[in-house]
């Protein structure tokens, strides 16, 4: 794919507002927009966009970029994929644009694949009255089943197989996507005689397929394995549906299967996504941030449901998520007990759910005393210092535990979890402030008036520029040329020097209605101090000949500038 060309057109037909405000909500505040960061947890809004730059920067975490390094960023995606994407959004043909990436010419080809195979496996259920028959028994409507695109794969060895032979599909890539296997003597259909669930991405592309037996043969389920579009551990059933209504109702629920999600969905449970037959991992969980930090998990009543809630629950905890729990009746399920019970009693329950204080309360086997010492061991593991405020507060009022003492005991757990270590705690590590030096803002003017960067570079050399990352910028604005816009600039830095950039941007620390002062100014500055390290070099040698000269062409330098 021709990336600088289509990037052109994407910057042609898409604000970045437009962009941003699809996943925060951003108000004006001058001539930027404002909302909160959705990098880091902040309550005061310090996330800034700028419509007439195209950028944005948030001057709490420091994070800032175009909205490609957005995109990349919230949606995990790499920078094809976001390009990808945001073309998608503009409305953009992407047959125009070929990947030069031979990696990325197979994903096209398994993307293809999958997408064609869909379209069988949904032509199959239609065809299939007994796996029709069979959804309709689980409870599902028309709707749901169109709306998840549900299929069917047939008892036939290789439909799926000659289909993609037919095609001109090559059987390495064929094999590469998982949905055929290799036999001794030929190759064979995966999913026989399955209940199809695709598996879809953020960008509402099939990158996978789950299958289920309408029996109670084994395995029951079968998922795709991992390829390079799909990984188990990092993906979650039903997000690619459930994302608005996440942002809406401001909390994810997290289920365990797929007919918990369908189920969930159709009686306007709208915000539920499931892990692919595995257990919570933090990948997940980050998948689940970019949206929400508010998470309601949802488990089965047993032995093995309460276990993987506290697994779950730990992890939460420890990726600054809030979470709720609930523990279903035993031998219950979110599918089981909305069609026996109804869907407003499973949101009663869902709106009672439990907080991890009362969780870890309620199931743990241990006496007062034990009980409490677990919560402790919980509360120690969050990284928000607010949840574990609020988590001590809860702990204190609801066990009759004094505050001080549950403080106490934390802060002797921390020491015995160092001492296993080995390590004293690692000190915090301060926000350093800007400082404005006259590097700082020659690089700002020169950022806001790329046109003057040939006239500073003439008078000052970049080896003069101290900092490393002024000296990088520097450069890379003077081979960019004046006519190139910031998003020229930005693939050429690292993140350090893109959140540099961003920030000047947004303050530029000095008054731009008089930038030809302030660059001669700093000019100046820099120029003095060259010449005071040399003319101190002089007095060291006593060189008073060498000394006088330089002083010379110091006050030559000053006058020039001026």
């Amino acid at each position: 794919m021709k990336a600088e060309r289509l990037l052109e057109e994407i910057r042609a037909r898409l604000d970045i507002v437009d962009v941003i405000s699809d996943y925060l909500e951003l108000r004006r505040s001058g001539q930027n927009y404002k909302g909160l960061c959705p990098f880091h947890s902040e309550k005061t809004p310090s996330f800034m966009v700028s419509p007439d730059k195209q950028i944005y920067h948030c001057f709490g975490c420091g994070t800032g970029g175009n909205m490609v390094s957005f995109t990349m960023r919230y949606e995990n995606l790499n920078f094809h994929e976001a390009l990808e994407m945001l073309a998608k959004k503009a409305g953009i043909d992407l047959k125009a644009y070929r990947f030069e990436s031979s990696n990325d010419d197979i994903k096209d080809k398994l993307l293809d694949i999958h997408k064609k195979v869909l379209d069988v496996f949904r032509e199959n259920l239609r065809k299939t009255k007994g796996a029709s028959l069979y959804l309709i028994e689980r409870g599902l409507t028309e709707e749901t089943i169109n709306a998840f695109s549900l299929g069917y794969s047939l008892k036939e060895w290789n439909q799926i197989t000659n289909y993609l032979k037919g095609r001109g599909f090559q059987n390495p890539v064929v094999l590469q996507s998982g949905i055929v296997s290799a036999g001794t003597k030929s190759n064979y259909d995966v999913f026989r005689d399955r209940i199809i669930f695709p598996i879809f991405n953020l960008q509402n592309d099939v990158v996978g397929f789950g299958g289920r037996v309408m029996d109670n043969s084994e395995p029951k389920y079968l998922n795709s394995p991992d390829t390079i579009l799909f990984k188990k551990g990092e993906t979650l059933y039903g997000l690619s549906h459930a994302k608005e209504g996440i942002r809406k109702e401001g909390h994810a629920v997290v289920v365990e299967g797929y007919f918990d999600v369908l189920t969930c969905h159709q009686n306007g449970i709208n915000n539920t996504v499931a892990p692919l037959g595995t257990a919570l991992t933090s990948s997940h969980l980050q998948k689940i941030k970019r949206f929400t930090n508010k998470v309601f998990l949802v488990f089965d009543g047993d032995y093995a449901g309460r276990s993987a809630a506290r697994r779950s629950l730990g992890m939460l905890i420890e990726q600054g998520l809030s979470p709720k729990i609930l523990v279903l009746p035993e031998k219950e399920d979110p599918d089981s007990f909305i069609r026996n019970k109804g869907a407003t009693a499973f949101k009663g329950l869902l709106a009672g759910s439990g907080s991890p204080v009362d969780f870890v309360l309620n199931t743990s086997e241990k006496d007062r005393t034990g009980a409490v010492h677990e919560a402790v061991e919980f509360i120690s593991r969050a990284s928000d210092l607010l949840m574990k405020e609020e988590l001590i507060l809860e702990l204190s009022e609801k066990t009759g535990f004094r505050e001080s003492v549950i403080r106490e005991e934390l802060k002797r757990l921390s020491r015995k979890i160092r001492e296993k270590a080995g390590r004293p705690a690692a000190p915090a590590v301060p926000v350093q402030p800007l400082i404005y030096d006259e590097e700082i803002l020659l690089l700002s003017a020169s950022i806001a008036f790329p046109e003057r960067v040939p006239y500073i570079l003439k008078i000052v050399g970049l080896h003069e520029f101290r900092s490393p990352a002024v000296r990088r910028i520097m450069e890379e604005l003077s081979a960019i040329g004046t006519g190139e816009t910031m998003d020229s600039l930005m693939p050429h830095l690292d993140r350090e020097e893109e959140m540099l950039v961003t920030r000047l941007t947004l303050h530029p620390g000095f008054d731009l209605e008089i930038a030809d002062k302030n660059i001669d100014d700093c000019i100046r500055k820099v120029s003095s101090r060259k010449f005071d390290e040399r003319r101190r070099e002089l007095e060291m040698s006593g060189d008073p000949e060498l000394l006088n000269a330089l002083l010379l062409e110091k006050r030559k330098m000053l006058k020039e500038a001026r």
